[in-house]
């Protein structure tokens, strides 16, 4: 993947000294292993992709960013944000975590979908993107609770994962999201033990997040001396009380095995279902 213009010298000198840059991380494996969502994804029938969940874009316009529709009012809601290279596939991705969060017993009301514009070989700018991602998520779920709405699930694989990390902290006084779950984040765990996102934790019940020491992808684009990356390690650190590293790495084998992964589904459903983080906001 590629340099994060935040970085500190500790992480440049090492970066230095192994030779390999997020960069060319990218330009070595990051398109094709990410870009492989796609494929992964796409495994369901034509049916399903067509019976797949409604879909809301999210895109820099005239105006700024923004989205082209509102949130369903219901009462149980699975939000899903996709990664790199996502957006071609987001419905079917979607599926594939409702699915296995449906074989784990949580069957959401309804499930929508976030498009934003991932489909770009400018790993930084993508990457730069996630914070006007979550910020404009964050609108469309104010919006939902102003409506009466019920509970949010709010999941987010690789840069997505980002997203939804965002999308907390984006989060206006007096809200707060009932579950939020990065899968295979790519991140560093830093930002989640202090900035940017530390001080967001709080606008969620419950933060999952799920990580697999087989998911090279993102553990050869984060971390390094001193840090940790997330969605590979976890956050080496307790950042919160609501907050939880859920190591799957018995079950996901790679960085697109999230999607649709039993363990995965099973852990974020019993969670789910254990009542502890319904009607958070008063609903």
């Amino acid at each position: 993947m590629a340099d994060n213009d935040s970085e500190n010298g500790t992480q440049r000198r090492f970066e230095e000294s192994t030779g390999s840059t997020r960069r060319s991380i990218l330009k070595a494996t990051g398109v094709t292993a990410i870009a492989g969502t796609g494929l992964a994804a796409a495994s369901g029938s034509a049916s399903a992709q067509v019976l797949g969940p409604d879909v809301i874009e999210i895109d820099d316009g005239l105006f700024g960013w923004s989205a082209d529709g509102s949130l369903p009012v219901t009462d149980e809601l699975l939000v899903f944000v996709h990664g790199w290279f996502g957006d071609t596939t987001v419905s079917s991705q979607a599926s594939n975590v409702e699915n296995s969060l449906e074989s784990g017993g949580y069957s959401p009301t309804e499930t929508v979908a976030l498009e934003w514009p991932a489909t770009n070989f400018n790993f930084i700018g993508a990457e730069a993107d996630t914070e006007n991602v979550g910020e404009v998520t964050a609108d469309l779920i104010e919006e939902f609770y102003d409506s009466g709405g019920g509970n949010v699930r709010l999941v987010g694989h690789s840069l997505g994962g980002r997203c939804v990390l965002w999308t907390a902290t984006e989060l206006g006084s007096g809200y707060q999201i009932e579950t939020v779950a990065p899968l295979g984040a790519a991140a560093d765990g830093s930002e989640v033990c202090g900035s940017p996102w530390s001080a967001g934790l709080d606008n969620a019940c419950e933060v999952r997040n799920y990580h697999s020491n087989n998911d090279s992808t993102v553990g050869s684009a984060y971390g390094g001396f001193g840090d940790t990356a997330l969605g590979t390690e976890g956050a080496g650190c307790d950042p919160a009380p609501n907050y939880t590293d859920v190591d799957v790495t018995a079950s996901v084998g790679s960085h697109l095995a999230y999607l649709g992964d039993s363990m995965v589904g099973s852990d974020l459903a019993g969670a789910i279902n254990s009542g502890s983080c319904d009607g958070s906001n008063g609903g």
